[in-house]
């Protein structure tokens, strides 16, 4: 296969990324693809490339001032992007050290006053009341259940007002509708801006009349002499809350589709779901790998990335995918194991930059899980699936399910 194409777009990747995944695997560590907007980027292909290149914050950054270069922009962002947009993409997933390191040090002050643990109770019931509302016979369950159920989380732990919700979900809907095309970017770009306004009003109204959330919490960091520009804040909040629920939706709606498709792993994991939960999660994180490229980086300097040669200024991206379906690493890869252990998958990404929600994300598949089949057990997946074009993502648009 020539170099320079592969989709990591196309459905029957994304459907079943074996093949391609094995075609690439076989041609280097390294190869060059071309990305929406991004542009020629070379793609880790294997595990250990991939946790070279996440782990190796002095080589390989976000930023073209960090690794020394004229073009000082974001390594992800197009030249044309509004100010709104830079200004949502500026949070600590786009920073290099010391930045994001002081960025990131904030957020973990802030995500220490909220015990993610502690909220099980509460994502429990709101798991439940979902499925309750999603009736019977034959649904689309990804709007209704994997994206509204962690919407509603994220909404509860950033604290947004009961009034703002349905605007906080219209928004975060029309951001993760986004399926390519000129339209589609302007549409999307528009919303962004408008979510721009919407978070920096709830800053503005959050300094005056404080309410429970990770919200008010950054801004008590703020107050108690930390570094944290308003920009820096509501881009924070943006990163929290489209991180918070987007991957989560594409972990559950892939999750569901992986339990019908193994009928013999569902019926283990449901046989005794409290004390095979734990392993089965890391598994279905590793299988369904619902964040399926990290952000791009750029090369500082000519290195070797476990035999390919990459030179200073190229744009390299991490496939965690790639890595979770390396047979060097993991027996049968393409094989669904609930009980798999050692499971060392790298759906949270590795070093610096690894999930600060992964925790949060653990706790919402199991309840979402534990609810959805409690009350479907006999729940089937309907073809045809259809899957989002969304580069770094192995998302899904629709899911169709029927239920009793």
């Amino acid at each position: 296969m020539k170099k320079n194409c592969y989709n990591l777009g196309d459905p029957s990747f994304l459907s079943n990324p074996v093949p391609m995944l094995s075609q690439m695997r076989a041609e280097a560590s390294l190869v060059k693809v071309k990305i929406p907007i991004i542009g020629s980027t070379w793609v880790t292909t294997n595990y250990a490339a991939t946790s070279q290149v996440a782990k190796a914050k002095d080589t390989f950054f976000l930023t073209g001032l960090g690794a020394g270069l004229k073009k000082k922009g974001n390594a992800g962002l197009p030249w044309w992007a509004p100010p709104s947009f830079r200004a949502m993409a500026e949070n600590m997933l786009g920073k290099d050290d010391p930045e994001h390191r002081r960025l990131r040090k904030l957020v973990d002050q802030a995500f220490a006053r909220r015990g993610i643990r502690d909220m099980r109770a509460d994502i429990a019931k709101i798991a439940e009341a979902h499925v309750a509302s999603l009736g019977s016979g034959t649904v689309n369950i990804v709007p209704g259940f994997c994206r509204a159920f962690p919407l509603e989380v994220i909404a509860d732990l950033l604290g947004v007002a009961d009034e703002d919700r349905e605007a906080f979900a219209s928004m975060g809907n029309a951001m993760v509708d986004f399926n390519g095309g000129l339209f589609a970017i302007i549409k999307m770009l528009r919303t962004i801006g408008k979510f721009w306004h919407f978070v920096g009003q709830m800053v503005r109204d959050m300094r005056t009349n404080p309410q429970p959330g990770l919200v008010t919490d950054l801004i008590a960091v703020e107050a108690e002499g930390q570094q944290l520009t308003e920009d820096e804040l509501v881009s924070m909040i943006f990163l929290l809350m489209f991180a918070g629920f987007e991957t989560t939706t594409h972990l559950i709606s892939g999750s569901i589709i992986a339990l019908d498709q193994n009928p013999d792993q569902r019926a283990w994991l449901f046989t005794d779901f409290d004390n095979r939960i734990e392993p089965a999660t890391e598994e279905l994180c590793r299988f369904v790998s619902s964040v399926a490229g990290t952000k791009p980086r750029i090369a500082a300097n000519d290195i070797e990335v476990d035999g390919q040669l990459i030179k200073k200024g190229d744009k390299v991206m991490a496939l965690p995918l790639a890595a979770n379906y390396d047979p060097a690493v993991f027996d049968q890869p393409e094989i669904l194991r609930l009980d798999r252990f050692p499971n060392p998958h790298l759906s949270f990404s590795t070093g610096s930059h690894f999930c600060l929600g992964m925790q949060l994300a653990r706790v919402e598949l199991q309840e979402a899980l534990r609810a959805l089949f409690t009350a479907h057990s006999t729940l089937g997946v309907s073809k045809p699936v259809i899957y989002a074009k969304r580069p770094g993502f192995r998302g899904i648009k629709n899911l169709n399910v029927t239920l009793p």
